[in-house]
């Protein structure tokens, strides 16, 4: 990969940001997913090293933590889910931009697939890819707030920037309802256009037929990994991770 092909690449992705039709359509010009998926990882670890020395340890440390339990062993517990959490935060960031693209390119290749719309796996790949940039973007905004609001709970970490409707709704609504508000995040919801968007140049399909592929997807991700988890019992299932 040479200098030209990245300053080419991030023009692309800056394209993709800022003027979707003609960004994703060099994006599959090119076919490159690569240096998108690396902008994904360099923001998710700047991300990271914000948030990472302002989380609530106690918080993680959750069940892990006895009244019975003497100043030494709750020392000891305390550092232990610090170390956990700090592995976990950084693993989750190097890898996500990777394995999230993918899954969703698995995903969407199959899907259009079925719809009759068939593309190639790697053009998929290419448009998972830059279609994520908003989700990283995210992260990096994110991350000022996770330090103004310090010592933060990590799974308040992706609350914390008011970006979804359940932002605006009351916290008494029942659990599935806040999350299925809070999927309906701006963020999420620019990633959606944008799959839809370079699904459809990518496939040749229409872009009705593409944002209706999309808007099942989305929607089965809703449902699945946001809704059904929240409404589980205490101690059961959480939520998962998002697209």
């Amino acid at each position: 990969m040479t200098t030209t092909d990245l300053a080419q690449d991030g023009t692309v992705i800056w394209a993709t940001l800022a003027e979707p039709g003609r960004g994703l359509a060099q994006a599959l010009t090119r076919r490159r997913a690569t240096t998108a998926i690396l902008v994904g990882t360099l923001a998710a670890l700047l991300s990271t090293a914000f948030v990472v020395p302002s989380l609530d340890m106690e918080k993680a440390a959750g069940g892990q933590l006895r009244p019975d339990m003497t100043p030494h062993e709750r020392e000891e517990a305390l550092a232990t889910a610090a170390k956990l959490e700090t592995v976990k935060q950084w693993a989750t960031a190097a890898v996500s931009p990777a394995l999230n693209a993918t899954l969703l390119a698995v995903a969407f290749f199959l899907a259009f697939w079925l719809a009759g719309a068939r593309t190639g796996f790697k053009d998929t790949l290419t448009v998972t890819a830059h279609a994520q940039l908003p989700i990283w973007l995210k992260a990096l905004l994110s991350a000022p707030a996770a330090v103004a609001h310090a010592p933060v709970a990590p799974d308040a970490v992706a609350k914390l920037l008011p970006s979804s409707l359940a932002a605006l709704l009351p916290g008494s609504l029942p659990p599935a309802a806040i999350a299925a508000a809070g999927a309906l995040d701006a963020f999420t919801l620019w990633t959606a256009y944008l799959l839809g968007s370079g699904m459809a140049k990518a496939s040749g399909a229409s872009r009705r037929r593409a944002f209706v592929v999309t808007t099942v997807l989305f929607v089965a991700y809703v449902c699945l990994f946001k809704v059904i988890p929240s409404a589980a019992p205490a101690g059961g299932p959480g939520p998962h991770g998002g697209m």
